[in-house]
């Protein structure tokens, strides 16, 4: 056993299939030892378990079984194809099949198989008749004198049709004609040659040929043996990678990029028909030529500086290339190394696709964004100017009205008097939501990040409703949830935006009941804060399929809502952006006639609790009016700059009704003039005057007091109402800040505020 030349083993006819022998040649094709072997099942040596477990199956039932191809584990767990022949070992005792014999031949090496054949007749005999592959024994007259059962499997013909059949009958004749050719060629050899056999049926079967001949003693042919190894699987395995590099070059040659392949030495070996399309150079042009042709000398310098060789690839690489008619073309270029087994560069991939256009329409797009930018530049220089013109002629209408108004009135005039001032009312809401709205589209509104109190701000916005939900007997109800964090960091003016105006609709469209405002921490992750904020009514509801559009501009969920309660349609807009830009959102959840819930959410940092909360200011201006009249009693001297001259003539009505001393200046140069002559404690300075406008005079007057020590506090009273426009005149020196139309009472807490942080 130890001297043959195949694997031959003894496995037992259990589950595991262990081996209990192995001779010498199987331990040496598998590189086991005996005893490793022995150790290990059957599936540690054979990659096909199921294959095999199907092979001792058949030979349980046929006493012998033979499978021509099977695949083997070395200890390596490198893979040899083999041929497997099992027979069955009956017991002597019951007469049931105990172990498996076995034969195991490295199919690989059919040269060294058909040497052992001659070496032992016994193992010749044994290798014969269990070989996976056709061998046929010729006698010196060229008869078939022998062959193994494979012939009969593979040609499908019987020991009739075989037996001293002529030899050459079992080719075409043209492949026979060439087997004698081939055969005098290499000197009575012939080894592995491709060729035709007839199978019975009459058609033909792809196989690789082996020829050797045999001597006697003294050297004379007695016969030869024929291998013959079917190549129909091997064929269709190429036919399949011809058809796929076929395919492969059609998609490349479809492929509306250019590709192209380099050598080791970045010359171009292959490329595709649309790199000679898109470069305009023919194949004499390209092949053979160095890469960097390709490339005007700036970009190639690009190329090898961005390291692609070390590093490998490089994907998206804006570049350009060269026509061959000279023009450039921008290209994205991207290149992927090649590396054999052992890491050394064999060449290059690379893909170019045209961007040429791209990059026109890109231009373009830089073009038409100047242009909006500028058209938005003016945009928002005619919505200012707007601002500036309509307001001034309604701070004459609303102040006049208001100075009338203190004054002895019939009812009838009284009555009139109150609807133009509510007229006039409802036009300012109206522009401030128009100016509002267009800041925030234009991306001019910068949300605040400052501490602030939830609790301070949503109390400060039901106390200044309250009066209004009074009227009308609907209560106004807060609820803060104690897990929301005392101070967080937002901008407390935004947020009593949103809720005045949620809180405002609330009441218009409710009659009677209560309105709810909650807020709530709906989650806190790694210092931030969502926070949601909701207002509940009992109101007129709105239809579902209404409850999305609610929340673009202009639109109302009735065409009759604006005709019964009057709005701009805008506040919801408003504040779907806001909130948008607080990182949250906001929706409605309603049924008609059965009240509305206006909720919306933002994401908020924890702050520090600080000495003075912002958000509180309301109610402290509140819980201090009565200390106000401690004020009044003192006559404040106000400088009002107004070139407005009824403007001005309104606004020193208004200041001396508070028995305060009140001069008028046209211009900056008269305040500046006036200054020297007497002590003010205060000035109202518009911003946009003749002569000396209000920015420039604050700068003289700032000037000045460098050098004598003082400081006279200088509140803004402008039309200027836009984004931008309060933190201009505070950047410019001024301590305040009010709009027209003038509001009374802000202005005069303005005065009294500037007043009193002097005098303290």
């Amino acid at each position: 056993m130890d001297a043959m030349p195949v694997g031959v083993f003894r496995m037992k006819n259990d589950g595991e299939r262990s081996l209990t022998f192995l001779n010498t040649c199987m331990c040496q094709m598998l590189a086991y030892t005996e005893k490793e072997a022995k150790s290990l099942p059957a599936a540690e040596i054979f990659a096909d378990i199921v294959a095999l477990r199907a092979l001792a199956e058949k030979a349980l039932k046929n006493a012998s079984a033979v499978s021509p191809e099977i695949e083997v584990y070395t200890k390596t767990k490198k893979k040899l194809l083999c041929s497997l022949s099992l027979v069955a070992v009956l017991s002597p005792e019951g007469g049931k099949t105990s172990y498996f014999d076995g034969i195991l031949q490295d199919v690989s090496g059919v040269k060294r198989v058909e040497k052992d054949l001659k070496e032992s007749k016994e193992i010749f005999q044994t290798v014969f008749n269990n070989s996976a592959v056709a061998i046929i024994v010729v006698a010196d007259d060229a008869k078939v004198t022998a062959w193994n059962p494979f012939v009969e499997e593979m040609l499908g013909m019987d020991k009739i049709d075989l037996f001293n059949k002529d030899v050459k009958d079992l080719y075409p004749p043209s492949e026979w004609e060439r087997v004698l050719a081939t055969r005098s060629k290499d000197r009575g050899v012939v080894s592995d040659t491709e060729t035709q056999v007839y199978k019975k049926d009459g058609s033909v079967l792809d196989v690789a040929l082996s020829i050797s001949f045999m001597r006697d003693s003294q050297q004379k042919v007695i016969g030869s043996i024929t291998i013959l190894r079917d190549m129909t699987k091997q064929k269709i395995a190429e036919r399949k990678i011809r058809e796929s590099e076929n395919k492969i070059r059609i998609i490349l040659d479809h492929s509306a990029a250019a590709i192209s392949l380099t050598d080791e030495q970045e010359r171009i070996i292959s490329w595709n028909r649309f790199a000679e399309q898109m470069l305009g150079k023919t194949k004499d042009e390209l092949y053979l030529q160095h890469i960097s042709v390709l490339y005007p000398p700036e970009e190639w310098q690009k190329i090898r500086a961005a390291g692609i060789r070390k590093s490998g690839s490089r994907h998206h690489f804006e570049t350009r290339v060269l026509k061959k008619d000279g023009t450039l073309l921008d290209v994205d270029l991207s290149v992927n190394v090649l590396k054999d087994s052992n890491d050394n560069i064999i060449g290059s991939v690379g893909i170019m696709q045209d961007i040429t256009e791209q990059k026109r329409v890109q231009q373009m797009l830089v073009k038409a964004k100047i242009a909006a930018e500028e058209a938005s530049s003016s945009k928002s220089l005619f919505l200012a100017n707007m601002s500036h013109e309509v307001r001034t002629p309604m701070n004459t209408i609303l102040g006049l009205v208001d100075l009338t108004l203190d004054t002895q009135l019939t009812p009838e005039q009284r009555d009139n008097l109150s609807t133009i001032k509510n007229a006039g009312d409802i036009l300012l809401s109206l522009l401030n939501d128009i100016l509002d709205l267009s800041r925030v589209e234009a991306g001019k509104i910068q949300l605040e990040n400052i501490e602030l109190s939830l609790t301070n701000i949503v109390q400060s916005v039901c106390k200044g409703l309250d009066v209004l939900a009074r009227n009308k007997k609907i209560d106004l109800v807060s609820e803060v949830d104690p897990a929301v964090p005392e101070i967080l960091i937002g901008d407390p003016i935004r947020i009593r935006q949103i809720l005045v105006n949620l809180i405002n609709n609330a009441i218009k469209f409710t009659f009677q009941g209560k309105i709810v405002t909650k807020i709530q921490l709906v989650k806190t992750v790694e210092g931030i804060n969502e926070v949601q904020f909701s207002v509940k009514d009992q109101g007129v509801g709105i239809p579902k399929d209404k409850l999305e559009t609610i929340f673009e501009a202009f639109t109302q969920a009735d065409a009759s809502t604006t005709r019964r309660f009057g709005g701009t349609g805008l506040g919801l807009a408003i504040s779907k952006r806001l909130v948008q830009m607080m990182g949250g959102r906001i929706w409605a959840e309603s049924e008609e006639f059965q009240g509305s819930t206006f909720i919306f959410t933002g994401k908020f940092r924890t702050g520090e609790k600080p000495k003075i909360i912002e958000g509180a200011a309301v109610l402290v201006a509140v819980e201090q009016q009565p200390a106000a009249a401690a004020t009044e009693a003192k006559v404040i001297r106000v400088l009002l700059a107004e070139d407005n001259l009824v403007n001005q003539k309104i606004a020193m009505k208004m200041l001396e009704k508070k028995g305060w001393y009140v001069k008028g200046a046209e211009n900056g140069k008269q305040v500046l003039e006036y200054l020297e002559a007497e002590p003010f404690d205060v000035i109202l300075m518009d911003a946009q005057m003749p002569v000396l406008d209000g920015f420039e005079t604050t700068r003289l007057i700032r000037e000045a007091e460098k050098k004598s020590g003082k400081h006279i506090p200088i509140v803004a009273l402008t039309a200027h109402a836009m984004a931008g426009d309060r933190q201009k005149c505070l950047d410019a020196g001024m301590d305040g800040y009010v709009s027209k139309p003038i509001d009374r009472q802000k202005l005069y807490e303005a005065v009294e505020n500037e007043y009193n942080q002097r005098k303290n």
